[in-house]
């Protein structure tokens, strides 16, 4: 069990640390062009959110693995709390995740009507696949 727990741990730590460090470049790229549009406003925003969010599942991960390391039985209610706080930073990644998405069709419209509206309709296919495949992982017989 605890061989599953730190991989899965590790994973969403790896990737939230990657995004993280993603979302806040793009966060400081769009400071530097120092573009005063509301677009370039909200961009940065939501960057920044996605950033942190990332932060967040990537702490709770590492706490997690911290705490837990060296144990190998665990008690049922034991157990469920790290299923509970696994759940918690997993939805926490997820959204920022899904946020990050978002806020790449938003960048599109810096640069003009055109990659504004081809970046929009990227996401929007981005998202509809990875919908589409979340529904099809999800309903796996287990």
């Amino acid at each position: 069990m605890n061989e599953i727990l730190e991989l899965q741990s590790g994973q969403v730590a790896y990737i939230s640390s990657l995004m993280a460090g993603f979302s806040l470049s793009i966060a400081v790229q769009i400071i530097r062009s120092k573009n005063l549009q509301g677009i370039a406003t909200v961009s940065y925003i939501l960057f920044t959110l996605t950033a942190l969010l990332f932060l967040i599942a990537l702490y709770v991960d590492v706490s997690l693995n911290l705490r837990l390391i060296g144990i190998e039985n665990f008690a049922d209610e034991t157990l469920k709390q790290i299923a509970t706080i696994r759940s918690i930073s997993t939805s926490i990644a997820t959204s920022a995740f899904f946020l990050f998405i978002l806020s790449i069709g938003l960048v599109g419209w810096l640069r003009s009507k055109r990659a504004g509206i081809f970046s929009t309709i990227l996401v929007l296919l981005s998202l509809v696949t990875i919908a589409t495949v979340r529904s099809v992982i999800s309903g796996l017989p287990v």
